[in-house]
This record gives C-alpha cells, structure tokens and sequence, in this order.
C-alpha cells in the first residue's frame, strides 16, 4: 500500500488536496450537470418518452451530489471525505437499485444508458469540479503495475474458483470464441471494470483510507464492493474477495486503471471458462 500512502499523504490529517479548485466558481460544479440534465431532457423529448419524470428524477440526481460538495469545499474541513461518500453513495445508489427513469437508445426497448450518464457525472465532479487527488485515472502504467495484476488475479483465482464450485455458486463451461478472445477484454474494462474501480478504489477506498488508514480503508471498501452484489451471499463472498485483490493492487499502484485491469482479467477469465447465476 505505499505507492497510494505517499501519494496521499498523511491520512489522518482528512484533508483533501487540491484547494484552490475546491474553492473554484460554482459554475464549475453546477456547469457540466445542468449540461447532462439539458442532453437527457431533450433525447427524452425527441424519443417520445415522458419527460416530465425524468425532469424531475435527474435533476436530483445530477445537483444533489453537487450541492453536498459545494458545502464542503473547504479541503481542511474534517468532515470533507464524510461529503464525498455521500456524494458517491448519492450517484451509486440510485444505480444499484435501478431508480433512475431508463433512457434506452434506441428508444423505447434499446440499451439503458442511464448508468453511463450517471458515471460521465460522477467522473466530472471528482476529476474536475471536485477533484480528488490519488484517484490514478492514468494510462501511464509502469511494468511493476502490470506485476502487481498479475499477482492479484492469480492469487484470487487460486482462492475463488475452488471457493465458487465448492459452493456451486460457479460452473465450469468453457465458451471460447474469437469475440470472447478480442472484443470482450475492451468491452469489460470499458463499460464495467474501469466505471466500477473508479467508485469502488478511486473514490470510495480514497476517502475512507484518508479517515481510517490504508489497510481499513481497504477492507471496507472490499466489504462495500461486496454487499453491491446482494443478494447471493455466495457472491457476495467472492465479490468481497476479488474486491481485497483489487484494492490492494490499487493500493500498490495509486492507479484504478491499474486495479480495472486485474478487474477485467477476472471477469473476462470467468466469462471464457464459467458460468454463474
């Protein structure tokens, strides 16, 4: 846990670095929401869907992060990491528990981007409006990186899999494919590893390092990661264990680009080679 430790700091000083942007203009944490909230209205509009309850539902869920952390500007406030879990919780939940209105593209039975808009959200505030500094959303991956994922996802696979047949929650049933091979890999890292490291490592195991130290904060954060997967305690258990991997490989690195590659690896290993409910 050094590399994310120096990067951090002392973390029981609480403070977040980066003050000057925390006590930048309000347009800049008010800005970027009320363009989303304009795009959704008006994709709403323009698909015939009802517009008047998905006015009302986003418009919540795009402010009412942004004025939690607008009262919490202030970087040596000691409650600054207790307003960015709320804030995090505030666009997490409403996800888990699939309350936002859908916006299916194409409209009225096509995919539900109403995730995606929630993490281009959540990815503005604490990258810009709000940012929070050892997040690592970095390309800039280092040989030792790559070491670090390659342990982690060996060493969960070693404990996992036999952990997930023995309790029947896993099955083996190879389905090798030359889209499985290629195309899965980016589309995993894309849409569900990196989306999930950033709220789960970046933000969630930042903040709670910063106020308990690395090795709860961690554990926490692991534990965090796997209630998100009720109600199957079975997965729950190796959600919680692949959440211990990769979290101490962003604690190694200070990357979540880092720890969402050990994230896709598992994912995409257990797509090729098991099925689970």
């Amino acid at each position: 846990m050094r590399a994310l430790h120096r990067a951090r700091g002392d973390a029981t000083r609480m403070k977040i670095p980066g003050h000057t942007a925390l006590g930048g203009p309000i347009g800049r944490f008010l800005g970027v929401p009320a363009i989303l909230l304009g795009a959704v209205l008006a994709y709403a509009q323009a698909a015939g869907l009802s517009v008047t309850p998905r006015a009302l539902a986003y418009a919540a869920y795009f402010f009412a992060p942004v004025l939690l952390l607008l009262l919490c500007r202030d970087s040596r406030s000691r409650w600054a990491p207790l307003c960015g879990l709320a804030a995090v919780s505030l666009f997490w939940l409403p996800i888990e528990f699939d309350l936002l209105p859908s916006l299916p593209i194409p409209a009225p039975d096509g995919y539900d981007i109403s995730s995606g808009v929630g993490i281009v959200a959540a990815f503005y505030l604490f990258l810009v409006a709000w940012p929070l500094a050892g997040i690592g959303c970095t390309l800039a991956l280092e040989r030792r990186d790559f070491g670090f994922v390659g342990a982690a996802w060996a060493a969960y696979a070693v404990v996992a899999v036999p952990l997930g047949l023995l309790t029947g929650f896993l099955t083996w049933r190879p389905d090798v494919d030359v889209a499985g091979l290629i195309a899965t890999p980016v589309i995993i890292y894309t849409t569900t590893a990196l989306p999930e490291e950033f709220l789960f490592r970046g933000v969630i195991q930042n903040l709670l390092t910063r106020w308990w130290g690395p090795r709860v904060g961690l554990g926490a954060a692991a534990i965090v990661f796997g209630l998100a997967h009720l109600p199957d305690p079975r997965y729950v258990l190796l959600a919680t264990l692949a959440g211990l991997g990769y979290g101490w490989v962003y604690a190694q690195t200070g990357k979540i680009t880092a720890s969402a590659l050990t994230h896709t690896a598992v994912n995409w290993v257990w797509g090729l080679f098991l099925s689970y409910p």
